[in-house]
């Protein structure tokens, strides 16, 4: 047999398959995606997150320089202590969402970095993402079909366990 006859097939006929949670990530982040222009339509979206969060969760209050005295979630919501990380979070999870096709591993390491340059620790980053969860389902509840709801939470849960990830991968910085 002559060096140009060969019985194997050329490399362009074989084609792995992806794994089925890639394939449901995918859907799930193009569906994220998608709806994305609806959920920042909602009026103070950021403020309302980080309203329900520091509500839920008042031990984040001094990291967010917020008095005690703010006790309601809607005294929190008037505060104009939580706009400005509030903002920050949605520009960043904007970030991420815009760029879940193709770089998501990417966004998530530099999101991590940046917020463990902030002191977030890897324990936290489940309740952000909690937060807004909770705030789209409540004030899209007739907006979104039970499907979206759905993909919003697996696409929030995939980015916290990613920064979680992330997170875990930096020294811990010492309290004193």
């Amino acid at each position: 047999m002559g060096c140009g006859a060969s019985s194997v097939e050329p490399q362009e006929s074989i084609i792995a398959e992806p794994s089925p949670a890639v394939i449901e990530f995918g859907i799930v982040a193009s569906e994220v995606k998608r709806t994305w222009p609806d959920v920042k339509k909602i009026d103070r979206l950021g403020e309302k997150t980080f309203a329900y969060l520091l509500h839920r969760y008042p031990e984040f209050k001094p990291f967010y320089r917020i008095p005690e005295a703010y006790k309601s979630e809607a005294e929190l919501l008037d505060t104009e202590e939580i706009k400005e990380p509030g903002e920050r979070f949605i520009r960043w999870y904007e970030d991420i969402i815009e760029h879940s096709d193709t770089k998501f591993d990417e966004k998530i390491h530099e999101k991590a970095v940046e917020l463990n340059n902030q002191g977030v620790g890897r324990t936290q980053v489940k309740h952000y993402s909690n937060s807004l969860v909770h705030v789209i389902n409540y004030e899209l509840q007739q907006e979104l079909t039970t499907e979206e709801k759905h993909s919003w939470q697996i696409f929030c849960t995939k980015v916290s366990n990613g920064l979680a990830a992330e997170l875990s991968k930096f020294p811990r910085k010492s309290i004193v």
